[in-house]
């Protein structure tokens, strides 16, 4: 079994910017800190591949599908921020010069495409992929193929509340790989020595299982507060303000769907708008000529700004990831092969974090 590592850089950095802000002592020890993390997160298992992805720089391609995307937030102006992110560019140029950390950055991409992007290609190598985040979209990755024996974990590495999240029914793939490992239990392999990482993990974290499809469904319907995109019915209060629907109305409309269409959902069908369309209107009781249009207008925005997959990137940039990206074994355009037979040593890593 192959394994990546997949660091969201930007949730890294504004982990240790928060952190070191509160004990006061952020100017003198980002740098380091950073670094001391990207080398512990490498340490916890003999990934064949890390990864440091960071946002683009210029700007978001959903901000020209919907003007309104993320507009909500705010920086905390009690931090320099242009300093933050000079230190964070310092950073980045630093790892380009690690040969076994491949750092990834695309205009006009946010790091939630570019990990999804290497996490469905890995995939279909049959690698599995441990993602440091803590963005709820990337939580729709999570899954396990028995078949190819790989599983999507994610975990937000905090020093304090860390939590797991892992694919609904993981156990079935642990018991699965458990009993596949018991026929060559004198002779451990790879795929032996991560489940046992993981497992590990779990006994020392909170650990979450998440169900992919009811939340891209959840989040289709009430929207995302945190990249201000809206819920797909709107109605006015009383008091004249805009109320959509939130995460328990959400639940509840996702519930009714299923009990009335149990098959699997095919999110990227004109029928399962329609159907969801239905099933809002019902819960909501919706009787506004026109809200129907309105409503499968909206999902269809939902779905393009919030489903990683590549069906709703634009051409260009995923032209780009295809050109740019390289998945299965390969760092800086040299062969796996090549890199594993030159892998520096772990002083020799200690020495380039530190020195």
């Amino acid at each position: 079994m192959r394994t990546a590592l997949i660091i969201d850089g930007n949730y890294l950095l504004h982990k240790d910017v928060f952190i070191l802000h509160a004990m006061k002592s952020l100017h003198k020890d980002l740098q380091n800190l950073m670094r001391m993390d990207i080398q512990k997160l490498m340490k916890m298992h003999s990934f064949d591949d890390v990864y440091f992805v960071s946002d683009s720089k210029i700007g978001y391609w959903r901000k020209t599908e919907f003007n309104g995307y993320k507009s909500d937030r705010k920086p905390d102006s009690k931090i320099d921020w242009d300093w933050v992110y000079g230190e964070y560019n310092t950073l980045k140029h630093f790892l380009k010069e690690q040969s076994n950390i491949r750092q990834l950055e695309v205009d006009w991409a946010e790091g939630d495409d570019i990990i999804a992007y290497i996490t469905n290609k890995n995939n279909e190598l049959g690698y599995s992929n441990f993602i440091i985040a803590a963005d709820s979209d990337l939580q729709q990755l999570l899954r396990f193929d028995i078949s190819k024996e790989y599983i999507n974990v994610i975990h937000n590495y905090k020093y304090s509340d860390e939590r797991f999240y892992v694919p609904e029914n993981y156990n079935v793939y642990f018991s699965e790989m458990k009993r596949t490992a018991s026929s060559t239990l004198f002779d451990m392999t790879n795929a032996d020595e991560f489940l046992m990482f993981l497992e590990e993990l779990i006994t020392k974290t909170k650990t979450i299982e998440v169900s992919p499809e009811e939340l891209i469904f959840t989040k289709l319907v009430g929207g995302d507060k945190k990249d201000s995109v809206p819920s797909v019915y709107l109605k006015e209060t009383k008091k004249g303000k805009m109320m959509g629907i939130g995460k328990d109305g959400a639940k509840s409309i996702y519930k009714l769907y299923k009990e009335t269409h149990p098959d699997i959902i095919n999110f990227d069908s004109d029928d399962f708008v329609i159907k969801a369309s239905e099933t809002v209107s019902y819960v909501k009781k919706v009787t506004e000529d026109g809200s129907m249009d309105v409503i499968q207008d909206n999902i269809r925005r939902n779905r393009k700004l919030l489903i990683l997959t590549e069906k709703y990137l634009p051409k260009p940039l995923m032209d780009t990831f295809n050109d740019k990206i390289n998945i299965g074994g390969y760092v800086n355009e040299l062969p796996f092969e090549t890199i594993e037979s030159t892998k520096q040593s772990q002083s020799e890593i200690d020495e380039w974090f530190f020195n």
